[in-house]
């Protein structure tokens, strides 16, 4: 079943996310890339794949994957950066399996790599609205988080949904964080402590916004599976877009590129493992299982408040505490949902006895304008 795979994950490796104030672009990059390879048993490698949203911005280099890898002492391997927005991490493992079927046998390095902390917050916000449509939206102070707010808004109004069914979103991630040591948010939290956070966006309060984190994740991607490892393969995969320009569009209770993506890579309906959802807010991670075809459109939210996306459960969703609890490494982002599944088919701590077999990441762009999921399971 080995040539079942589009590529086999041999090795990976990530920092913990958080604020390195004492470390930069080349440091991050350099320590999960040698890490990633030693994993994978130091193969040769053909190309890097550089996930970057924020090098020009933040850390005033372009090009930076030439930068990266020869600091890196990763001479003579060209390098691309794959740049596009927050889901630029997925969009790097899609092009370097496609770059790995062309090639027909090898190994191609991903590494996601992004620093939002070089800058103040004001900065930060800033350059998350470079998301939109710089002419048509962000220049009339149009943001990622008001867009969500919006979808959220719309969609508790058309479901018959509270705030509070909402807020179990955070409420979950935040458990499931609290007991993963690579998680920013290593704290549980309460309905009180959701509903007590400032209002961000009405109705998302900062409980329902991913924090930004600086950090890098590292996959190497082969031809082959490591024969000294468990074998996890990309079985198959699926992109999809959305119109760019959010007024357009023709309901805010449906992520259209999510819906593409899905049925560009099958039916999903009777899926059955974990699953990692790009959940920068919360009604995104919530509207991401209705576009995936893993529950009927606006029943997300009453099945997770009743527990069907839990460890144990047929569709176990984010149990590393997804982007709200890991942290928004915005470029690195789609990187580091990879490596979390990984590391849960593979029953690494704290995901021990978990026995999964297959596994679902969905990343995206922006506010839905583009959309990548991928299917995984351990091949044996």
């Amino acid at each position: 079943m080995h040539n079942s795979a589009l590529g086999y994950i041999n090795g990976f490796a990530i920092t913990p996310p958080g604020r390195y104030y004492d470390k930069g672009y080349r440091e991050l990059f350099a320590e999960v890339a040698l890490k990633a390879l030693e994993a994978a048993g130091n193969p040769d490698i053909k190309a890097i794949y550089v996930a970057s949203a924020l090098s020009e911005l933040t850390g005033e280099q372009l090009a930076i994957g030439n930068v990266l890898r020869d600091y890196a002492g990763l001479r003579n391997i060209p390098s691309i950066r794959i740049e596009n927005g927050d889901g630029s991490g997925g969009f790097a493992i899609m092009t370097a399996l496609n770059h790995l079927a062309s090639a027909g046998n090898g190994c191609m390095l991903v590494v996601g790599v992004d620093k939002p902390h070089e800058v103040i917050s004001l900065k930060q916000n800033k350059y998350a609205s470079y998301l939109l449509d710089s002419d048509y939206e962000a220049y009339f102070g149009a943001t990622p988080v008001a867009l969500a707010a919006i979808m959220a808004k719309q969609y508790m109004r058309s479901y018959e949904y509270k705030y509070e069914d909402l807020a179990t979103w955070a409420i979950k991630m935040h458990e499931r964080g609290a007991k993963n040591p690579y998680a920013y948010f290593k704290r549980a939290a309460k309905l009180k402590d959701v509903l007590d956070s400032e209002l961000v966006a009405d109705p998302l309060r900062l409980y329902d916004v991913s924090p930004f984190v600086d950090g890098a994740a590292a996959l190497v991607l082969c031809s082959k599976p490591n024969p000294n490892d468990l074998a996890i393969g990309v079985i198959n995969y699926g992109f999809g877009a959305s119109n760019s320009y959010f007024a357009s569009r023709n309901d805010y209770t449906v992520l259209s590129s999510v819906v593409e993506a899905a049925k560009a890579v099958g039916p999903l309906e009777n899926f059955n493992g974990v699953v990692s959802v790009h959940d920068t807010y919360s009604i995104f991670g919530v509207l991401a299982l209705e576009a995936l075809g893993l529950c009927k459109r606006g029943s997300a939210l009453r099945l997770l408040n009743e527990g069907y996306f839990d460890q144990g459960g047929r569709v176990m969703v984010n149990l590393d505490g997804g982007l709200k609890a890991v942290g928004n490494s915005m470029g690195a982002s789609g990187v580091y949902q990879m490596a979390g599944v990984v590391m849960q088919l593979r029953g690494d701590k704290p995901f021990n006895g978990l026995n999964a077999e297959s596994a679902m990441v969905e990343d995206m762009v922006g506010v839905d304008q583009e959309s990548v999921v991928f299917t995984l399971r351990v091949v044996k």
